[in-house]
């Protein structure tokens, strides 16, 4: 059976954003007075800001709400990402393969844990709605990645059958979301995201430029 629709993760795929969360979460912490190693970091690489801030708020016992968390999190986010409009670009590669599956009739999804706010931002910089049938927060699933809700959500939004698409992800959870969802998975191997175990992809990439249109459809 051929592909017929991929689903794209954001963070990590789309744009190289682990550095930038990376540096804005610190500044958060030292707010907040709290010291998140970088391996703990790592660990929320793909997951929900709700998932991260409530493992944190319980571990450090940080008397602000999650929801209060969140919007410090994600506000600083898009004021950098606005801050950056003109001056950063997508990961090479990934914009004119977006385009051509496109043009060659692909259903598309994005399908980010990130909030609403954040994807949005992105989407806009980047000039990508026109290409996308679907987009998919992590504001809109109960379960964060690894499980595999928003993949379930997206492709039933596609109205695809999970064995005729492909997931293309960067993170450990996130591969492990897609293998949970049983859709075949293509793992960018991102040099900024922290060294992410991503073995269990069907087809791992370091290039957007090794892959096109025709070896996804026979995936």
């Amino acid at each position: 059976m051929m592909k017929e629709a991929v689903i794209f993760d954001m963070d990590g795929v789309i744009i190289d954003s682990e550095p930038f969360y990376y540096e804005i979460e610190k500044d958060i912490n030292k707010e907040l007075g709290i010291d998140v190693s970088i391996e703990e970091h790592k660990s929320f690489v793909g997951v929900t800001s709700y998932h991260m801030w409530s493992v944190l708020k319980k571990k450090y016992g940080l008397k602000q709400t999650v929801d209060e968390l969140m919007e410090m999190n994600r506000s600083k986010f898009v004021e950098f990402l606005e801050s950056q409009r003109g001056k950063i670009n997508p990961i090479d590669g990934v914009k004119e393969l977006i385009i051509s599956l496109h043009e060659n009739g692909f259903k598309l999804a994005v399908a980010s844990s990130s909030g609403v706010d954040i994807v949005n931002t992105v989407m806009d910089i980047f000039d990508l709605y026109q290409y996308f049938d679907v987009i998919v927060t992590g504001d809109e699933v109960l379960k964060s990645k690894p499980e595999p809700d928003i993949f379930l959500y997206a492709a039933d939004k596609l109205n695809v059958p999970c064995r005729n698409a492909v997931v293309v992800e960067d993170s450990h959870n996130g591969v492990l979301a897609a293998k949970n969802a049983r859709i075949t998975c293509i793992g960018y191997k991102n040099p900024n995201s922290f060294n992410q175990d991503i073995s269990m992809a069907d087809k791992i990439i370091k290039s957007f430029n090794e892959i096109d249109y025709n070896f996804i459809r026979n995936l």
